[in-house]
């Protein structure tokens, strides 16, 4: 009687752990899920573009096994960073190396804006996202990021996919903001974790998210300042997704609390992890999938559109 409910799905920030979106996708593939508009944050717009430009994970997974080998990585420097100032050392020696890799990182953070150089970051994007426009993309697709002159989202619907990918991963301090206008962007994920309004007003009457971020658990130590202040961030960034997921259908939540935000280097386990969820909640998706539209004049009245607050380029 009525047609069948447009889905939109929303791919999280959260680095590496975001790999689990491409075991969602495969999984979601596999069910014969369609899926009517992407929108990503982050590692959640890499992985989102690359799907809404081909359509096809396992193609993605391929890509990302080569990407493994090349040395794109390497140069990027994120296995460094992260025992500079994720890793927990246990020997002298161990002890000493992590120092001196925080003393030079930390260098390299108060005297320039990023630690990652920009050509660098530009060739992983565009050894993942191909030379089109969003636009021409066969799965409607949107990118966010953060104008931190203004503090405001930026939408991405328009223009060269590769820039708007760039921008809204550029995570602050680690990768150069992208010029825009007049604007500064910056990750979508400062204050977008998971872009669940943009897909509503693409035109989504349901909304599939994916959330690839750490639960709010503790560890209970924390010996400085700056300890504390990443802490207090880490608060509030969590509630404030929290509020931004009510808005979506289904939250899948794959178990990647464990793995640090820079170890690429466990893809397997992470897709793994991303489809187990998936599969796990199968049948909601599903029902979710398959529900049909309903007008508006079958309500007593048509529904408010949802609050728009971002800027859209």
């Amino acid at each position: 009687m009525f047609e069948r409910a447009k889905l939109g799905l929303a791919l999280g920030a959260g680095g590496a752990r975001g790999l689990a979106h491409i075991g969602a996708l495969k999984a979601l593939e596999r069910a014969g899920v369609r899926i009517s508009f992407l929108a990503g944050s982050s590692i959640g717009a890499v992985i989102g573009a690359a799907y809404a430009a081909s359509g096809n994970a396992a193609e993605l997974e391929r890509r990302l096994a080569d990407f493994m080998t090349t040395d794109l990585l390497a140069r990027a420097g994120l296995p460094k960073l992260r025992q500079a100032l994720g890793c927990q050392p246990e020997t002298l020696s161990q002890r000493l190396e992590t120092w001196l890799k925080k003393a030079y990182f930390q260098a390299r953070i108060v005297t320039r804006t990023a630690v990652l150089d920009s050509e660098t970051f530009k060739g992983m994007i565009e050894y993942f996202i191909p030379q089109v426009n969003i636009q021409d993309l066969p799965i409607p697709f949107r990118a966010v990021g953060t104008d931190i002159k203004s503090g405001r989202a930026v939408i991405f619907s328009r223009g060269p996919l590769r820039d708007a990918v760039y921008a809204s991963a550029a995570i602050p301090g680690v990768v150069n903001p992208l010029p825009v206008k007049d604007m500064l962007v910056v990750d979508g994920g400062v204050i977008n974790m998971v872009p669940v309004l943009p897909l509503r007003h693409m035109g989504a009457d349901t909304v599939l998210a994916v959330d690839v971020q750490k639960t709010i658990a503790g560890e209970n130590n924390y010996n400085s300042a700056m300890d504390l202040f990443f802490r207090v961030e880490e608060v509030q960034s969590y509630y404030l997704k929290e509020l931004q997921l009510r808005r979506a259908d289904l939250v899948l939540r794959p178990q990647v609390g464990h793995i640090h935000w820079s170890e690429f280097e466990r893809t397997t386990e992470m897709i793994r992890l991303g489809r187990d969820e998936t599969v796990r909640r199968l049948d909601s998706i599903q029902d979710l999938a398959g529900r049909r539209k309903r007008p508006w004049w079958w309500l007593a009245s048509a529904p408010p559109a949802p609050a728009r607050d971002w800027i859209e380029v």
